[in-house]
């Protein structure tokens, strides 16, 4: 654990061979929440430029800002960084995004319940301090696989949005079942759900997480 936030590019983007190159790492956004405060990170908008040189097979590999994170203080941190890669004269030649995510108060449980025949999503929180005026709004989405018999092909379904819903935390706390829904006992079938707390009157970010659940595997019957 190394407690430091560190951005850099490496691969291949189709630049040229042996290429001088200058990347822009942008602090596109982000924002952090403590037990006392939460608050735009102080990064949010700067940028650091680095020069480079693509390698004789055109690849890249350039170092940009490592800063020290405070890992113990932060409860929630999120921050996306835009690198732009471009020429000595100052053209674009590629760009990519990356995302470091961080959240300690966010708890998504997915079970998969057979008694019931349920699968059921929920999500939990705590100390979610800042004020919210319009409460919170929970976005879950999911995604299966499934098998119906040994001879069946198996079938992936993308992750697509299944339920957005409000909930109001009491005293920064709040717990929400987001789904729950009838399962059927197939040859093999798991389930995910990706579950993203956003704040409705700013549209921020504010907590995410992500759980997994078997339903049925007859596989080694």
């Amino acid at each position: 654990m190394t407690n430091k936030i560190a951005t850099g590019v490496t691969g291949s983007y189709g630049v040229p061979a042996n290429t001088a190159v200058k990347v822009e790492f942008k602090v596109e956004f982000g924002y952090y929440a403590t037990a006392a405060a939460s608050a735009k990170i102080p990064a949010m908008g700067s940028v650091t430029t680095v020069a480079g040189k693509s390698s004789a097979a055109g690849d890249l590999t350039v170092s940009g800002y490592s800063r020290s994170f405070p890992i113990s203080a932060n409860l929630f941190y999120t921050e996306k960084v835009a690198a732009t890669v471009k020429d000595a004269a100052g053209n674009i030649l590629t760009s990519r995004t990356a995302t470091c995510n961080y959240d300690r108060r966010t708890n998504v449980t997915l079970t998969c319940d057979h008694e019931t025949q349920t699968i059921t999503a929920r999500v939990e929180g705590a100390q979610f301090n800042e004020p919210q005026p319009m409460g919170l709004q929970i976005k879950y989405e999911r995604s299966t696989t499934s098998q119906a018999s040994a001879i069946d092909p198996v079938f992936t379904m993308q992750r697509f949005t299944w339920a957005t819903k409000g909930v109001s935390p009491v005293n920064g706390a709040f717990s929400q079942v987001g789904f729950s829904d009838p399962a059927t006992d197939y040859y093999y079938q798991s389930q995910t759900v990706w579950a993203t707390v956003s704040s409705p009157y700013t549209g921020r970010v504010l907590g995410f997480g992500t759980a997994t659940c078997v339903y049925s595997d007859h596989r080694n019957d």
